[in-house]
């Protein structure tokens, strides 16, 4: 498990497995060398960029940072016809850590034959950039036998993929591929003068179990004429990286252009918890640090309430208000979002306070009962239908989404979790959590649109993963399976603890305890 400052935490469900980790981070030195600040490549995935119904339209993008800053974004593209129409866009968010490149690609979902124009604009924090490819596409649209069952989630991770995307709706998200993949297309590109280390726990997801001692494999291929000598360091932290609990060092001699790999055993670890791995490599024309996290008995780790004298009856009085309003479900048939194989509507729906949110219901064309996946977005992000043969989805659009609502509830433009924090009564995640419920009233109020209600699942990541379980917890009779990948805005006081052992404080501490300096004793 390969991780900054932030762990992932995966509920399974008998339909979708989250996969538990995350890219890590670097901070990198290296002498006498300069780069771009950041590049991209995109091409197609294969040579000709010709594809068919066997091969669909797939693009492989490149992007290095060599920046000390992480660059996020978005990567937004349109396709357009020989004639110049447009037939199809997208959009999909991009991060790319520090000092780091990501390897990645993507579908673009392309049905009619033709010649085609693919149109690419990356937008970072330091970067923006407009791409043009060409490419065709053959053979006949596809028919109801091309039908494909979902595939088997240990291989593809739905829930990832899916809330990636902010635009159309395709069957890959730009995350990173396999360290493997990365790895040989680095040791192939990377011009000569790089060090290029992986470190990879021997167990899979980087949990560890009781009795288990934590290995990590660790390669270190040198790119440089000369000789390399020095050290790799190992430095073990608690999760919060107020303790440390070992170090282990190995010296290292690399013959030029030669490889050095070993496995480290890393100082024994006792509790249940997650640990930081701060791994420092120093040689003679090259240092490195990266940053990594394992878990240890992840099963038992026991997280203590903090609930408030008036917790139970605070959100008893909050469902109690939202039971009092009309929802007006308000449900439009789209025609435009709608494919061969599903129907798409808009539902629109009053919530707490009067205040309007609306998802996107996809329902297979085929008659029949369909299990329901209700899935919620990431932080201030807008989802579009999803679209799964098997399934009914119902991807959800919280107050603050839509530009009128947003307006209309933070006419200051505060930052989105800000928002009246300073008065529980009136702060904006009392309403979003009221949404999220209103959304699953929805759902058992039409089960005439084919919905088994005895098969509802709540699923989501970063924001919506927590969406997810507190919509689960306050509705436990409703819900039967939550896919939770990343859940952040979850253990809060856990959360500031952590921080305080941070030299950087990250998104969302750093914009609470910036909040107007006000509230420092909370935050």
């Amino acid at each position: 498990m390969q991780m900054a400052t932030k762990y992932s935490l995966t509920i399974l469900s008998a339909w979708l497995i989250c996969i538990l980790g995350s890219p890590l981070s670097s901070l990198a030195f290296q002498k006498g060398k300069t780069a771009d600040p950041i590049s991209v490549i995109i091409e197609a995935a294969n040579k000709k960029a010709s594809f068919n119904k066997k091969t669909p339209v797939k693009f492989k993008i490149s992007i290095k940072n060599s920046l000390p800053d992480d660059q996020e974004g978005t990567l937004e593209y349109t396709v357009n016809d020989e004639n110049g129409n447009e037939i199809n866009t997208g959009s999909l968010e991009v991060k790319v850590n520090a000092k780091k490149k990501l390897e990645s690609s993507f579908e673009v979902p392309v049905d009619d034959e033709g010649t085609f124009t693919l149109n690419v604009t990356i937008a970072l924090n330091e970067f923006k950039e407009s791409f043009t490819r060409g490419f065709s596409y053959k053979g006949p649209p596809r028919s109801p036998k091309d039908r494909k069952d979902i595939p088997d989630p240990y291989e593809q991770n739905w829930s990832r993929d899916n809330f990636g995307q902010t635009g159309s709706s395709t069957k890959e998200a730009l995350v990173v591929e396999s360290d493997e993949a990365v790895a040989s297309e680095e040791e192939e590109s990377e011009e000569e003068g790089e060090i290029i280390t992986v470190i990879k726990p021997l167990v899979k997801d980087g949990v560890f179990k009781d009795g288990t001692k934590v290995k990590y494999t660790v390669t270190i291929s040198n790119k440089y004429k000369t000789k390399q000598e020095g050290t790799f360091r190992a430095t073990i932290t608690n999760e919060d990286g107020t303790k440390t609990i070992g170090v282990k060092e190995v010296v290292l001699k690399i013959p030029k252009k030669g490889v050095r790999k070993f496995i480290i055993t890393m100082p024994s670890v006792i509790d249940p918890g997650v640990y930081n791995i701060s791994a420092a490599l120093n040689l003679t024309t090259y240092d490195d640090t990266t940053y990594h996290a394992f878990g240890y008995r992840l099963g038992e780790i026991a997280t203590p309430y903090h609930r408030p004298p008036d917790f139970d009856q605070f959100w008893k009085d909050t469902r109690a208000e939202l039971d009092k309003i009309d929802p007006q479900y308000k449900i439009s048939f789209d025609e435009g979002r709608s494919t061969y194989f599903h129907t798409v509507y808009k539902v629109e729906m009053q919530s707490y306070g009067n205040i309007t949110c609306f998802g996107w219901l996809s329902i297979p064309k085929p008659k029949g009962k369909y299990p329901v996946l209700i899935g919620f977005g990431g932080y201030k992000i807008e989802l579009r239908p999803l679209y799964f043969d098997d399934f009914i989805s119902f991807t959800v659009n919280v107050r603050g989404i839509d530009s009128k609502v947003r307006e209309q509830i933070n006419p200051d433009n505060r930052e989105q979790l800000l928002v009246n924090i300073e008065d529980k009564e009136n702060y904006i995640y009392r309403g979003i959590y009221m949404d999220c419920l209103r959304a699953v009233e929805f759902i058992y109020s039409h089960s005439d649109m084919g919905m088994d209600l005895g098969r509802i699942v709540a699923f989501g990541g970063s924001q919506g993963a927590s969406l997810a379980l507190i919509t689960a917890a306050m509705m436990p009779e409703k819900i039967n399976t939550v896919v939770a990948n990343n859940p952040i805005f979850f253990d809060w006081v856990r959360h500031v603890e952590i921080s305080k052992g941070q030299k950087e404080l990250n998104f969302p501490i750093r914009d609470m305890r910036g909040f107007n300096g006000a509230y420092p004793s909370i935050f």
